[in-house]
């Protein structure tokens, strides 16, 4: 052959089946990373507003304890078990989900554990605990905020399983099989031909070799990419982190039930109100950064630091000059005695 441009159009197909191919894998992939970010974020939501719902009750606390304690549980093995069937159907020892940290699984009742094992159907079977508990904590008056209000949390719920549902389409639907084997008996073709034909149009061996090299390298590359993407659960380098990922909403979940996170924020000395001509009240302070709030807090506890100390140093030399009183007249009645 000595025009190149049947060469050239085949080539350009080669090259137009690989970028589709590698931009409908790089799709699933951003799809499945942002089902999995929204689900996740949509259970954490349906918990913190449970925990805080918790803020109206008027309950024994033991009752409200238990309650919060274990819905954090089963929040925690709710997502252990939505990654573990997004890594498809596999035994139990080999999913990599299973081995998650979970936040103290071993305070769920054993026959509760064994049925989770046993059932096929984890991620719905802990969804209707989680429910199956909001509702038997109504009736306990353990979550005693109006309906319309408590809704929220059941939508929120509901949200987070149809991301869910989102990530299992990019989990178990493949990309079509025929476009897949099409586009690689295209690549064999093309390593095939590329070096008959580099020799025909150049002289020089490493002329060949280099540009023979750069277009089989290139295309078979962005083919791999396009197979490492096109489903992005599972146990491979460059799929999503199920670990940090669960450790993520694990650390969340525990914020809820931190005696720090259920003290509400109050206003400080500080926080002074003052009222206007026209009878409006206005924050009259300067507005600082973060930082600053904090480095003036450090300041301030510093200082309560050393006046405590020096009250205690105080207090000492008080003491001391009451003992060197007491033994001086001790020793005056003595010598007078």
């Amino acid at each position: 052959l000595r025009e190149s441009a049947a060469y050239t159009g085949f080539s350009a197909l080669v090259g137009f089946f690989l970028v589709f191919r590698t931009q409908q894998a790089y799709g699933r992939f951003q799809k499945g990373a942002t089902a999995i970010h929204e689900m996740r974020g949509e259970w954490f939501d349906a918990a913190s507003s449970l925990i805080a719902f918790c803020k109206y009750s008027e309950a024994d606390i033991s009752l409200i304890l238990r309650f919060q304690h274990k819905l954090i549980r089963l929040f925690s093995m709710l997502h252990a078990v939505a990654l573990a069937d997004l890594e498809g159907d596999r035994s139990i020892d080999s999913v990599v989900a299973f081995r998650l940290p979970l936040i103290d699984v071993a305070g769920i009742d054993g026959e509760s554990l064994l049925q989770l094992r046993e059932t096929g159907c984890k991620v719905e079977l802990c969804f209707q605990w989680i429910q199956q508990l909001v509702v038997e904590n109504i009736k306990t008056d353990v979550l005693s905020i109006p309906p319309p209000i408590l809704t929220r949390a059941f939508q929120e719920l509901a949200n987070g399983m149809v991301k869910y549902h989102d990530a299992m389409v990019i989990a178990h639907i493949p990309f079509p099989f025929p476009y897949m084997q099409t586009t690689e008996v295209l690549l064999l073709m093309h390593w095939f031909f590329t070096p008959l034909l580099m020799c025909q149009w150049t002289t020089a061996p490493p002329w060949t070799f280099g540009l023979c090299f750069i277009q089989v390298f290139v295309l078979w590359s962005l083919n791999a990419i396009a197979c490492e993407l096109e489903n992005p659960f599972g146990e491979d380098a460059n799929d999503l982190d199920a670990n940090g990922a669960q450790n993520h909403l694990n650390d969340r979940l525990l914020l809820l039930i931190r005696p720090s996170t259920l003290r509400t924020p109050a206003l400080c000395a500080k926080a002074i109100l003052t009222e206007t001509d026209s009878g409006e009240f206005s924050i009259d302070s300067v507005r600082i950064s973060f930082s600053d709030a904090w480095t003036s807090i450090e300041r301030d506890i510093d200082e309560g630091r050393i006046q405590m100390l020096r009250s205690r140093v105080s207090l000492e030399d008080s003491a001391a000059c009451m003992n060197y009183e007491r033994k001086k007249r001790s020793r005056k009645a003595q010598y007078c005695g």
